[in-house]
């Protein structure tokens, strides 16, 4: 049996060796009936145990000694400020008698698992935000091209403006000769010819100023054709955007999601010490 031994100073001597050889931080208290003999605490855990000091009767070592019965709890950190593992040995002499007991702690690394759990929610809080983004995106990008679509609606619209506006400078070019033709033949008429002259020189002064008209409304639909067709190219690259920063979004969501599942697994692995 591995708790029988020759003696208890035999034992505290082959502590510092097995502290050596054990690779973990273990805190290792040894005693006899009623004291605490000897403690070797670790790097990490130290139960501030002193030599001499009686042994509680409540306390798990004890139990161990009175029932010869090996022992191991979940010690929470409300007792000494952290998570460990406490095992109590009792100690046998060579006729099977308890002659003390030996104490093992095993810090549990709580703050490793609480670290990890943190990571983990703000992962999943990170990855619904960017889930959010991305189908905000996702939804600009659809009214992004219905808006495209109707600008270049819109500039066929001005292009069809623009031939309704070349045939009615036609028929005011035909009415302008058409009046001055007019004009012609009332100043052969002499006067008789007056009053139809009056009648063909407001015919000429109507066909001129409905050119005219035509071309501003003309330069004006140019203007609109321009700024359309600068509309249609800045909402182009809003679309263009909006579908790459979705794919972005979604691409970091799924490094999230695996950062999220690595965290789990540190979480889990750090349970498991």
């Amino acid at each position: 049996m591995f708790n029988k031994i020759d003696s208890l100073d035999s034992l505290i001597k082959v502590i510092p060796i097995l502290k050596s050889a054990v690779p973990a931080d273990l805190s290792i208290a040894i005693c006899d009936l009623e004291q605490f003999i000897a403690y070797f605490p670790g790097g990490n855990i130290n139960l501030n145990i002193k030599v001499g000091q009686k042994i509680n009767s409540e306390e798990p070592l004890s139990v161990a000694i009175r029932q010869n019965k090996r022992l191991q709890a979940e010690v929470p950190a409300d007792f000494y400020g952290f998570e460990f593992t406490g095992t109590a040995l009792p100690l046998l002499d060579k006729t099977n008698k308890v002659i003390g007991g030996m104490a093992v702690q095993l810090r549990r690394q709580s703050e490793l698992r609480t670290i990890a759990e943190q990571i983990s929610a703000s992962l999943e809080q990170a990855n619904e935000q960017m889930t959010t983004v991305a189908n905000g995106s996702t939804s600009l990008a659809q009214p992004s091209q219905e808006l495209l679509g109707k600008s270049h609606q819109a500039g066929e619209s001005v292009k069809e403006t623009d031939h309704v506006l070349s045939m009615i400078k036609k028929v005011a070019d035909q009415t302008n000769l058409l009046g001055l033709n007019a004009a012609i033949e009332a100043a052969r008429a002499g006067e008789k010819g007056k009053g139809f002259e009056v009648v063909a020189n407001e015919i000429r002064k109507f066909s001129k100023e409905t050119v005219e008209s035509t071309q501003k409304v003309s330069k004006i639909t140019s203007q609109i054709q321009n700024v359309t067709s600068q509309m249609g190219t800045s909402i182009e690259k809003i679309a263009g955007v909006g579908n790459k920063q979705a794919a972005s979004m979604k691409q970091i969501s799924s490094l999230i999601e695996e950062i999220e599942q690595l965290s789990k697994s540190l979480s889990k692995l750090a349970n498991q010490l």
